[in-house]
């Protein structure tokens, strides 16, 4: 009963944020909670190791009254097209295949398994403004980038790529990152119809973080230049204040 209650609650309070402001008119401040989904291509030295992705995640944003804003931003990044796919080739027979326990030949799955986390700041404008809260909007992160190459194989069958083995095949890297992204917020009077879609550019200065590749036998510590270009639509869930009611005298 208790659960059902709090919902409850919860879903009144947000309707009366959202039914007792004036969008159409006024500017006003609001919490936003953010839903992301997406799909990118990589460029740099990221290009080299991966193709295509996508991308889910979310965060939290917080509007001022004069289209400022600022928030916290992160996502995990997947994908099937790995290009760097020898790291495996010195486990692998004549033919391509990795001898298991049971005398089998196995063809190990790859991905792309990623993330990234980022402070932003930016502002919404008034280009193709439809309401003073909606418009253009130009936002810059700074944050965290992180990828490896995720190997999927039956652990018990092929011992040779266990978790204690993994790990000098995988390619784990990560580094400083900055972001640049360009698109439209648009909110409306009715209720849940509020989203916003663009573009983001992603580049970090990365370095694997592995002691050893297994298949090379050399630690790797160059400096990589990374970049992700991804095309984003998000739902965005907001909290309005409600503004401060003036008062006039003659």
């Amino acid at each position: 009963m208790k659960p059902i209650i709090v919902a409850c609650a919860l879903i009144l309070f947000l309707r009366t944020g959202f039914s007792q402001v004036n969008l159409k008119d006024s500017c006003v401040s609001a919490e936003l909670i953010i839903v992301d989904l997406g799909v990118g291509m990589p460029a740099g030295d990221m290009s080299t190791r991966f193709g295509f992705h996508a991308i889910a995640g979310g965060g939290y944003q917080h509007k001022t009254n004069e289209n400022w804003i600022w928030g916290i931003n992160g996502a995990f990044i997947y994908g099937s097209d790995v290009r760097e796919d020898s790291i495996l080739d010195n486990l692998r027979n004549e033919a391509g295949y990795i001898i298991g326990t049971d005398g089998l030949g196995y063809d190990p799955i790859l991905w792309e398994s990623g993330l990234n986390m980022k402070f932003e700041v930016g502002k919404t404008t008034d280009i193709w403004s439809i309401n003073p809260n909606s418009g253009l909007t130009f936002i810059g992160g700074l944050g965290f980038l992180q990828h490896r190459i995720w190997i999927y194989i039956d652990e018990a069958i092929v011992p040779q790529l266990g978790p204690e083995y993994r790990v000098g095949y995988d390619r784990l890297t990560n580094g400083i990152m900055a972001s640049q992204y360009v698109g439209y917020y648009f909110f409306s009077t009715r209720n849940f119809v509020n989203f916003r879609g663009g573009i983001e550019v992603m580049e970090a200065f990365t370095q694997n973080r592995r002691t050893v590749n297994f298949d090379t036998q050399v630690h790797d510590d160059t400096m990589r230049f990374d970049m992700l270009i991804n095309l984003k639509v998000s739902w965005l869930l907001p909290i309005y204040h409600q503004p401060k009611t003036k008062y006039y005298s003659r």
